[in-house]
C-alpha cells in the first residue's frame, strides 16, 4: 500500500478516489496530520503498489488531484 494522494480538501481525495476505483484502482482514505486547529489533511492510499504509475496517468489525464490544471492563466514575467 502507498500513499498516493493529500489535501487539506477531503472532497477533492474523495474525488480523487472514486475516479480511481472506478478504473479498477482499489484504494484507501485516510485521516492524515492536522496542519492547523481547525484543519486536517486527508489521504489516499493506493493498495497495490503495481497500480501506481496507471493512477498517475489517470490523473494526469484527467486534471485532477496532484495534476489538477490551475483556474486561471499563470502570468510569467520575463
Amino acid at each position: 500500500m502507498r500513499m498516493f494522494f493529500f489535501s487539506v480538501d477531503g472532497s477533492e481525495v474523495q474525488q480523487v478516489g472514486r475516479e480511481l476505483v472506478h478504473e479498477g484502482i482499489p484504494c484507501e482514505i485516510r485521516s492524515g496530520l492536522a496542519v492547523s486547529p481547525t484543519a486536517c489533511e486527508t489521504e489516499l492510499w493506493v493498495q497495490n503498489d503495481n497500480d501506481c504509475h496507471r493512477a498517475f496517468m489517470i490523473c494526469v489525464q484527467r486534471g485532477i488531484g496532484f495534476a489538477k490544471r490551475a483556474i486561471e492563466p499563470v502570468e510569467v514575467d520575463w
